[in-house]
This record gives structure tokens, C-alpha cells and sequence, in this order.
């Protein structure tokens, strides 16, 4: 049976068209910035911002800008982060909170986590996020694996 080129055509046009969606709406989303720094206050400066994903959903986003101490709150509210890091309740997931990004920049210094630190996680989760402040700088980190 001889197929009309017609029909070839007809079922490739519709797959180029819908990966070509794919591309074009993946590029507007890399170059708008991310809702993490959108969500910065304007008294922000030096803001470096780092992201990496992989084709399964993993992803690493870094933020680390320079930030009065007197909008880290309000910083922590925007992200949506209440729960403050408190090592006598959360010593068994430190570990996952003070976790590093293997393929980090040079210029990601985040502390160790203290009384400052908001964070995002329970034990089975597959993301951690975090908010740490230190010496007038904030850092925000969110992973998924």
C-alpha cells in the first residue's frame, strides 16, 4: 500500500508545531526572571542569580544578592518561608538543609544554617528550599531531585 504525502505531512506538521510551543515558551521562560527574584525587594543589590535542570525535572536555582538586614523578613515572607531552622528540632535534616549544589558557581559562599535560616522540607520530600542570611547578604536555594 502506497501512503500519499499528504498523510506524511499531515501527521509531522502538527508534532513540529507543538515542539516548536515547547521551544519557544521554554526560551521566554529562561530569559524572564525567576518569581525568586521578581520576589527580591528593591533594596537588592549585586543580585547573581544561577539555575540548572535536566531533562527529568531536576533543577537548582541560586540567588545570592546583597540585601539590608531589615528586608530579609519581608524577603522570607515573598518566598513564602515561615519555618526557621532551630538545630534542637531539626538536627536530623541539617544534612538536607545546609545541602550544597555539586555544579555551583565560584561565587556561591552560602553559610551554615543558623537561627536565621527559613527553610522548606520534610523528611520524603524531593526539594529543599532555603533562605540564609549573613553579613548583608541573603542566599536562596531551591533544589528537586
Amino acid at each position: 500500500m502506497k501512503i500519499s504525502r499528504g498523510v506524511k505531512w499531515g501527521c509531522i506538521a502538527p508534532v513540529v508545531g507543538v515542539l516548536s510551543l515547547i521551544a519557544i515558551l521554554h526560551l521566554i521562560d529562561a530569559s524572564m526572571p525567576s518569581a525568586a527574584r521578581r520576589a527580591l525587594p528593591e533594596s537588592a543589590t549585586d543580585i547573581q542569580e544561577y539555575y540548572s535542570d535536566s531533562w527529568n525535572g531536576d533543577f537548582v536555582r541560586l540567588i545570592k544578592a546583597r540585601l539590608p538586614v531589615g528586608d530579609y523578613e519581608a524577603y522570607a515572607k515573598a518566598l513564602n518561608l515561615s519555618t526557621r531552622f532551630d538545630n534542637s528540632k531539626h538536627a536530623d535534616i541539617r544534612s538536607m538543609i545546609d545541602i550544597s549544589a555539586g555544579d555551583a558557581p565560584a561565587w556561591w559562599d552560602p553559610p551554615q544554617s543558623d537561627s536565621t535560616t527559613y527553610f522548606d522540607h520534610f523528611k520524603g520530600d524531593d526539594y529543599v528550599k532555603t533562605l540564609k542570611y549573613s553579613n548583608g547578604t541573603v542566599y536562596f536555594f531551591i533544589v528537586s531531585w
